[in-house]
C-alpha cells in the first residue's frame, strides 16, 4: 500500500519538547509538523541527535520523564489527540494501536525472562487468556522467521543472534496487529544480510495487514527500499518533506541535499571521486540561536539565514525550510 488517497492516521501538529532542568528548558523538539496517511510508510531521516527518535517516544508517551517533556502542540491517533489522555489510557493504546520496535533489542528485552513468556507478557497485558496467548506467541514467532517456536519459547534473549532478536522485538510489536508501527532504527547494530531480512519481514507484514509504518532512519538507502515519502529532521526540526522520488531526484534543502552527497557511489576504482561530506557537526540544543539552525554548515547562507528562521513551506510535492527559492536557488 502506498496510503495515497487514504485518511490521516497520525497527526503530529507544532510539537515542541524540552528537556528541562532547575535553571532552564533547553528546545530538543522544536515545531514539528509531520502527518501519515494509513497504509503509508514514511521515512523519517537526519543525523544523530535530529530529534527523530524524541518526536515518535512522544508519540508512544514514553519520553523519559523527567527531563524530557511536551511543552506544546498535539499529537492526534485518528483525530484523537494523544496528549490528553491519562496513562491508563495510553496504555490501552500502546500495542493495540500502536507500536514500537526499538533500537537495541538486547536492552528492550528482559535478560531474565524467556523470550516466550515475554512475547506473551505483550498480549496478557491487553486481556488475551494466558493459554491462548501462549498458543498465539508459537504463532507469532513462526510468522517472523523464528525456527522451531516451541523451543525457541523457552530460550533466552542471551541465547539468540542479534537478528533474532530484532525478530522476537517485531512479533512483540505484532502481537496485537497494530494500525501504526513505529521501527526505531532497528537494523542498525545488524551485518548486511540480516539488514535486508528484517526489511523485508516488515515489508511482508505491512503488505498482510495493511499497517501503517514510520521508519527513523539515518540510512537513506533504507529509505531507496522501503519509503514511498520522507521527512529530513535537523537539530530537533522538519527541514524538507516530499516523496522519496522527488527527495532523491531533486532535493530542495541544502541538509538534504548534504546527505545525499555522502552516499557512497557505485563506480570503478579509478574514477571514484572523495566522498562528500557535511562541514561542521550538528548544533547542541542549548546552542541554537536565531536564524537556521543549518546556517553554520551551509555554502549558500547569506544574511537573512543568521538573522530569521525559514518556515516550512510547500515546494513541488513536498515543502522546504530555506530562504533560498526553489531548485536552491539564490533570492
Amino acid at each position: 500500500m502506498n496510503g495515497a488517497g487514504q485518511p490521516i492516521l497520525l497527526e503530529i501538529d507544532a510539537l515542541h519538547v524540552a528537556a528541562e532542568s532547575r535553571h532552564r528548558a533547553t528546545p530538543i523538539v522544536r515545531g514539528v509538523t509531520v502527518s501519515v496517511r494509513e497504509g503509508e510508510t514514511v521515512c523519517i531521516v537526519g543525523e544523530t541527535g535530529s530529534g527523530k527518535s524524541m518526536t515518535m517516544l512522544a508519540v508512544m508517551g514514553l519520553l523519559p520523564s523527567p527531563p524530557m517533556r511536551v511543552t506544546s502542540g498535539a499529537i492526534r491517533l485518528r483525530g484523537r489527540d494523544l496528549l490528553q489522555l491519562g496513562e491508563r489510557e495510553l496504555r490501552s493504546i500502546r500495542g493495540r494501536e500502536v507500536a514500537m520496535i526499538y533500537q537495541d533489542p538486547m536492552s528492550s528485552l528482559n535478560p531474565l525472562l524467556r523470550v516466550g513468556e515475554q512475547v506473551a507478557e505483550a498480549l496478557e497485558a491487553h486481556g488475551v487468556p494466558r493459554g491462548e496467548a501462549y498458543e498465539r506467541t508459537l504463532e507469532l514467532l513462526g510468522r517472523v522467521g523464528i525456527a522451531d517456536p516451541p523451543r525457541s519459547a523457552k530460550s533466552f534473549p542471551h541465547e539468540f543472534s542479534g537478528g533474532m532478536r530484532q525478530r522476537v522485538m517485531i512479533g512483540m510489536a505484532l502481537a496485537l496487529s497494530p494500525r501504526l508501527l513505529i521501527a526505531d532504527e532497528p537494523t542498525t547494530a545488524l551485518d548486511a544480510t540480516i539488514q535486508q531480512q528484517i526489511m523485508a519481514l516488515v515489508r511482508r507484514m505491512q503488505d498482510e495487514s495493511g499497517m501503517t509504518v514510520v521508519w527513523i532512519t539515518h540510512d537513506l538507502g533504507v529509505v531507496a527500499r522501503l519509503a514511498q515519502r520522507v521527512v529530513v529532521m535537523y537539530a530537533g526540526q522538519v527541514v524538507e518533506v516530499g516523496s522519496v522520488r522527488r527527495i532523491f531526484e531533486a532535493p530542495e534543502h541544502p541538509y538534504t541535499k548534504g546527505l545525499l552527497a555522502s552516499l557512497p557511489r557505485t563506480t570503478a576504482e579509478r574514477t571514484r571521486a572523495p566522498l562528500a561530506q557535511i562541514p561542521g557537526s550538528p548544533p547542541e540544543p542549548a546552542s541554537i540561536s536565531a536564524g537556521c539552525a543549518f546556517a553554520p554548515r551551509c555554502a549558500h547562507a547569506f544574511a537573512r539565514c543568521l538573522e530569521e528562521a525559514p518556515p516550512l513551506e510547500p515546494r513541488a510535492d513536498g515543502a522546504a525550510a530555506c530562504w533560498l527559492g526553489p531548485g536552491g536557488t539564490a533570492p
